[in-house]
C-alpha cells in the first residue's frame, strides 16, 4: 500500500474521446476520466535535433493507488507542473491491484 505522504503531486487521467462537427469532420478532444494524487518521479531526459529545431523526450514514473479502467490509450496531465501531458507508456498493476506504477513520456518542443 502506498503511504499518503508520498502522494504529493495532483494529475488528472483524460481519455480521448471522438465528436463530429457541423461539417461532419471527426475531432479528437480529451475528457477527464479521474483525478489522482500520485507520485511522479523523473528518470531520463534526452535531446534530439530534428529539422533545425530541439527538441526532447522525458521519462517518468508515476505511482498511484490502483484506477479500475486505466490503459495505455489515456494521457496524463500533470497539473502542479504547467500543466505537463505526459503519455503513458506502460502500465503495471502491483500489490494484488493496490496501486499502478506507470511509465510515462513527455515529448518537450
Amino acid at each position: 500500500m502506498l503511504p499518503a505522504g508520498i502522494l504529493r503531486e495532483t494529475v488528472v487521467i483524460e481519455q480521448e474521446s471522438t465528436t463530429r462537427n457541423d461539417l461532419g469532420e471527426t475531432v479528437a478532444t480529451w475528457t477527464t476520466f479521474t483525478t489522482r494524487r500520485a507520485m511522479v518521479e523523473a528518470i531520463s531526459y534526452s535531446e534530439q535535433e530534428r529539422r533545425k529545431q530541439i527538441g526532447g523526450i522525458g521519462t517518468y514514473t508515476v505511482r498511484m493507488r490502483y484506477v479500475p479502467g486505466l490503459t495505455g490509450k489515456m494521457r496524463l496531465r500533470w497539473s502542479s507542473r504547467s500543466n505537463r501531458i505526459l503519455y503513458i507508456a506502460g502500465v503495471i498493476e502491483q500489490n494484488n491491484r493496490e496501486e499502478h506504477e506507470l511509465t510515462c513520456d513527455e515529448k518537450a518542443t
